[in-house]
């Protein structure tokens, strides 16, 4: 899943800096700096939920136990991690991404040209 997300952010990039694709027009750093928080985002939610998944199936959870947090599952230990920093942090990552697309597809800073006629 990360490798096809990098491969797709950089086959992104390549299209948006490489002059053959542009028509008289100078890059879109905007576009650029969107494309690379939207991949950061997605980048930062997926290997902070990849570091929980790996962590609620490791028995004797000894470090949590001093906290008070005793978790008898890895569902229950998904659970209960939400509400800690790693939790919080990929629960905004998500929601910015999210707003950061919505924003994409209906703002009117990237005019989209169609490049062919009668579309």
């Amino acid at each position: 899943m990360v490798g096809l997300l990098t491969l797709l952010f950089f086959q992104c990039v390549v299209m948006l800096l490489n002059p053959a694709h542009r028509r008289e027009e100078g890059i879109k750093w905007r576009l650029v700096f969107y494309t690379v928080a939207m991949y950061s985002f997605v980048t930062v939610y997926t290997t902070i939920g990849l570091h929980i998944q790996s962590g609620s199936f490791i028995d004797n959870r000894r470090d949590l136990e001093a906290e008070g947090l005793t978790f008898s599952g890895p569902l229950q230990y998904q659970y209960g991690i939400r509400d800690t920093a790693l939790g919080l942090i990929r629960n905004v990552m998500f929601n910015l991404n999210n707003w950061l697309a919505d924003g994409l597809l209906v703002s009117s800073l990237f005019d989209a040209a169609f490049t062919r006629s009668g579309v």
